[in-house]
């Protein structure tokens, strides 16, 4: 999949971008640096950081981090501070006002606003992209197409249909256009994307009806699938799409003016998250019932166990953001974006801290 380059279509999703992130810089301008020395800790204590983040599976290492206080043996206190709302631009925005120290979220979102401008690098990388797509159990059966067919066949039996997904801009919603196109799809014409701000209304949107299949998230259209009203038909932690192997769809940042402030509070950071990575391997059910404790306390324990057994292995080796990971961005993302990702240079968009080959 994924071996035909397209041409670079400014258009497509290049308005929501660029309005979203147009916010992001403006907010920014209001003065990340000004308030960057809130992370300081006093009185010899642990440096709080400010972590800006959703609660979600994708960001499993780091929820691991703050409440396993994996932080405290590196002399750093991370504090959660939810964004509320779908879709990464929510984040960049946040931690370009100051209002976080350090954000979470898809990569692509991050790569996109720094080449609109925004001063920001990648301190860490993450995870894969543990989304999965659900379908309502009428709608597979119409389709004709099994959920263990070919993946091919999987992807285009989703065309006509309507797509619960996060706004258009975000890296989701981006991912599932590129997925979409190495079938042969063309995602604004041969289906219909529901953009929903609030990915929490799945469920019920695919028990009612209101939508054909989701790609949010694991954890989201499963609700649906633990109470036999739909199906996984696609899972991206388990490796259904193969051209997404070295692709990291999930990355820690901050402004490149915090991390010169505060090389070693970003230091500690990057190893907090690699301990939890460590935990995601070596203790996977000691990081499973912190999640469960902590994160998803409200989710149904099917659900919940649905959810980890998809995503547990799909963690990476270790919390750096490698120049394998970025030419993979650029080859499956450059042709189809409106920024010039291939101009983009590596050093730049990455931390020394996060670089690794």
């Amino acid at each position: 999949m994924f071996g035909v380059r397209l041409p670079r279509l400014a258009g497509r999703t290049g308005a929501a971008v660029a309005t979203a992130l147009a916010v992001a810089l403006t907010l920014g301008a209001c003065g990340s640096d000004s308030q960057a020395p809130k992370a300081s800790g006093t009185g010899g204590g642990p440096t709080t950081v400010r972590v800006g983040i959703t609660s979600s599976i994708n960001n499993a290492t780091m929820n691991l981090a703050i409440d396993g206080k994996l932080g405290d043996a590196h002399g750093i206190s991370l504090r959660r501070q939810n964004i509320a709302g779908a879709g990464s631009t929510n984040q960049v925005a946040a931690l370009l006002a100051g209002d976080v120290d350090v954000a979470v979220g898809g990569t692509n979102t991050v790569i996109d606003a720094i080449a609109k401008g925004a001063d920001v690098q990648i301190i860490a990388g993450m995870a894969p992209l543990l989304f999965s797509l659900t379908m309502r159990n009428e709608a597979a059966q119409k389709t004709g197409v099994a959920p263990d067919a070919p993946i091919e066949n999987r992807l285009r039996a989703l065309k006509g249909l309507r797509i619960a997904v996060s706004p258009s801009g975000s890296t989701g919603n981006i991912v599932l256009r590129t997925i979409l196109e190495g079938v042969g799809l063309k995602p604004d014409t041969d289906v219909r994307f529901v953009p929903l701000n609030d990915l929490g209304a799945i469920p019920a949107g695919l028990i009612q009806g209101t939508f054909d299949a989701s790609f949010a998230a694991v954890g989201s259209g499963e609700v649906a699938v633990a109470q036999g009203k739909a199906v996984t038909w696609v899972s991206l932690p388990k490796g259904d799409v193969t051209s997404l192997k070295d692709y990291q769809g999930i990355v820690t940042y901050a402004s490149r003016s915090y991390i010169e402030k505060n090389p070693d509070t970003v230091k500690a950071v990057h190893d907090a998250l690699n301990d939890g990575q460590k935990m995601t391997v070596d203790q996977p059910d000691k990081a499973a019932e912190l999640l469960k404790n902590n994160i998803f306390k409200e989710m149904d324990k099917a659900v919940f166990d649905n959810m980890w057994a998809q995503c547990k292995s799909a963690y990476p080796a270790g919390s750096n953001f490698t120049e394998v990971n970025w030419k993979t961005l650029v080859t499956l993302f450059d042709a189809t974006s409106e920024n010039d990702y291939a101009a983009l240079k590596y050093d730049k968009l990455v931390a020394p801290v996060a670089r690794g080959n």
